[in-house]
């Protein structure tokens, strides 16, 4: 039988794989792949896909890293989508103007943030140390402590930080 699996001049040799897939005998395994046969909960596979390295170099600490020393976003697809989507479902009776800041998930930090209004910038800050996540404010020029709208927006972005640390900390960092 010939070394490469991709050699598309042996057909029996697909066969012969097909085969042993089916019968459930061990297949020759590659240093990279997983244990397929194990079943994965949602969690497992979120995992599993943030951690794959795709030609990234991994420093000391184990972050991934870019070229340029930072770690590396892991963020899927729909995770932004989908949290941003959630915050203004939160905010829909307000009509707010909400602009959001990228989302980023490392392997001990989620990060995101926006800003409301023009008047109020927030940012939520998740770790694997309780004490170190917290939600911070940034009051822009025009907001005024008199507005009873500010103090609503405020509230609700305080209360809707729960359901973001709750999520980002069971899901990812746990």
């Amino acid at each position: 039988m010939s070394d490469n699996i991709n050699d598309k001049t042996s057909p029996i040799q697909m066969r012969i794989f097909m085969k042993m897939m089916r019968d459930g005998k061990p297949q020759e395994v590659n240093e990279n792949t997983e244990d397929s046969n194990k079943e994965l909960s949602m969690r497992d596979m979120l995992k599993i896909t943030r951690g794959r390295k795709l030609n990234e170099d991994v420093d000391g600490t184990g972050h991934e890293e870019e070229e340029g020393g930072t770690p590396t976003n892991k963020k899927t697809v729909y995770d932004q989508q989908r949290e941003e989507q959630k915050f203004r479902d939160y905010f829909k009776d307000l009509n707010a103007d909400i602009k959001f800041d990228e989302l980023k998930i490392y392997d001990d930090m989620i990060f995101w943030g926006g800003t409301i209004d023009g008047i109020i910038q927030f940012t939520y800050s998740v770790t694997s140390d309780e004490d170190t996540s917290n939600i911070g404010f940034d009051y822009l020029p025009n907001f005024s402590v008199d507005n009873p709208d500010n103090n609503e927006i405020i509230d609700r972005i305080t209360s809707y930080y729960d359901n973001f640390y709750k999520y980002w900390r069971n899901n990812i960092l746990a």
